[in-house]
């Protein structure tokens, strides 16, 4: 088949020459058959862009998007268009996306996140194994559990880490796409180029593309996979955590369990609650009632050491009379 270039496929979608909604029909190379096929088929089969590279791709044909109407926008008969239809929406802001997306090399990918996730999935079913087979009587096995389970929780928290910092990097995106107003979007893509030459009452304007209410159409199809693509990481965001969350719980009950077999750790830890409950106890004791405490102190012992007086000289007067 007689596929296109993905330069010339983007290009294409841009221009309104081609319609994403609609399928891409290709023929072979003796013109012999022909094949349809989707927008998103074309980029995987014969583009060959992987499925981790989509993501990123979708934002770069939204730039090209946005720089060629923002281009357009210079133009007095389209732009005088545009503030006609802003005006009948009664809105003033500005119509087009403008989140900078910029993903960072060093970023973890959600394909990524994956596969650590597979990999501390396989580590704990390892890692529970042993726990089922343990024998408590092998003191150096049990500290290479120990060792073992710590290191699996400090990964499950760096796991986790990565897990927020996706969240952070990914809910803007889909914020500032809902901030847009879909229905100038929708409206602009059911105006074709005749609309836009009567209502400035020109013959004709070189600079607007004839199929430029497809052009608008691609822009909100393109916007709609990435709400899409976004929707799909969340959920996938949400899946990993709430399975780390159970494995890093399991295996905080297992070496709580293992280390209670350990009598020196339990009479550390023991010691350990008593002295955090002295502190509690003085640190809630405020300066005023320490020092009345220490008031009634002396005066006890006063009355105490007066008592112990008045009782020996009882002793002799009683000595004496008897």
């Amino acid at each position: 088949m007689e596929y296109i270039e993905l330069k010339t496929l983007v290009n294409m979608c841009i221009d309104g020459k081609i319609q994403i909604g609609k399928p891409i029909i290709l023929t072979s190379q003796d013109r012999s058959q022909t094949v349809k096929i989707s927008f998103l088929n074309h980029l995987l089969r014969y583009n060959k862009v992987n499925k981790e590279k989509l993501f990123t791709l979708y934002f770069q044909i939204l730039s090209g998007f946005n720089k060629k109407l923002e281009k357009l926008m210079q133009d007095s008969v389209f732009n005088s268009y545009i503030q006609h239809i802003k005006k009948e929406w009664d809105i003033d802001e500005y119509i087009l996306y403008k989140h900078n997306f910029r993903l960072d090399r060093s970023r973890k990918t959600i394909e990524e996140l994956l596969e650590n996730m597979n990999t501390l999935c396989r580590q704990f079913r390892q890692l529970n194994d042993k726990v089922r087979t343990n024998n408590m009587t092998d003191v150096v096995e049990e500290d290479e559990m120990l060792d073992g389970m710590d290191d699996f929780l400090n990964k499950i928290q760096e796991l986790s880490q990565e897990i927020d910092d996706l969240s952070n990097f990914l809910d803007p995106i889909i914020e500032d796409i809902n901030k847009l107003n879909m229905g100038v979007l929708l409206d602009l893509s059911m105006k074709d180029k005749e609309i836009y030459l009567e209502k400035s009452n020109v013959n004709e304007d070189s600079n607007i593309p004839d199929n430029i209410n497809i052009s608008f159409l691609n822009y909100i199809y393109i916007l709609n996979l990435i709400k899409k693509h976004v929707i799909y990481y969340r959920r996938i965001l949400s899946k990993v955590k709430d399975i780390s969350n159970n494995m890093n719980k399991y295996v905080e009950n297992s070496k709580e369990s293992l280390q209670s077999n350990d009598v020196l750790f339990m009479m550390n830890r023991q010691q350990s609650g008593i002295d955090s409950y002295l502190d509690g106890l003085e640190s809630e004791i405020s300066p005023e009632e320490y020092n009345q405490e220490n008031i009634m102190e002396d005066v006890v012992g006063d009355v105490d050491n007066s008592s112990e007086q008045d009782y020996e000289q009882d002793s002799e007067q009683y000595s004496e009379e008897y």
